[in-house]
């Protein structure tokens, strides 16, 4: 009886720790968008979809990690209840239940200023930092 205790005292952080590292969400389609449109028109939205996959409701941040964009260019971004002006440096979804999702997604208006950018964002649940995505936005204006 004791070596079985002892066991299970033993294994019980271990599965803990393996339950922690399932992944709670996942990218829907791809994690890279690639745009491409005229100087003197807008991008309305390029968005990347996420899902919660775990049986309980999650809570995603995200960080920007990148941005490469033109400051000439006039940007905003939206995620999953929410839209800022600009790129802001991180936030959060409001809840995402089981089998819901989610978004990040942005809109450019270059201003008639041509270039390339590039917008990193890192998203993880809070419940569980080690699984993470990166979406990547690029933006090419010709």
């Amino acid at each position: 009886m004791k070596k079985i205790l002892f066991h299970l005292i033993i294994l019980f952080p271990f599965s803990f720790m393996l339950a922690q590292s399932e992944p709670t969400f996942s990218v829907v389609g791809n994690a890279i968008n690639k745009e491409s449109l005229s100087k003197d028109k807008r991008l309305e939205i390029s968005k990347i979809i996420v899902e919660n996959i775990s049986n309980k409701p999650v809570y995603l941040v995200w960080e920007t990690i990148s941005n490469s964009f033109p400051k000439e260019w006039d940007c905003s971004m939206c995620q999953y209840g929410a839209c800022q002006i600009g790129i802001p440096k991180g936030s959060f979804f409001k809840k995402l239940n089981p089998d819901q999702q989610g978004f990040i997604a942005i809109h450019v208006l270059p201003v008639n200023k041509t270039g390339i950018g590039v917008v990193k964002f890192k998203i993880y649940d809070k419940e569980n930092p080690n699984h993470s995505e990166i979406l990547t936005f690029e933006v090419e204006v010709l």
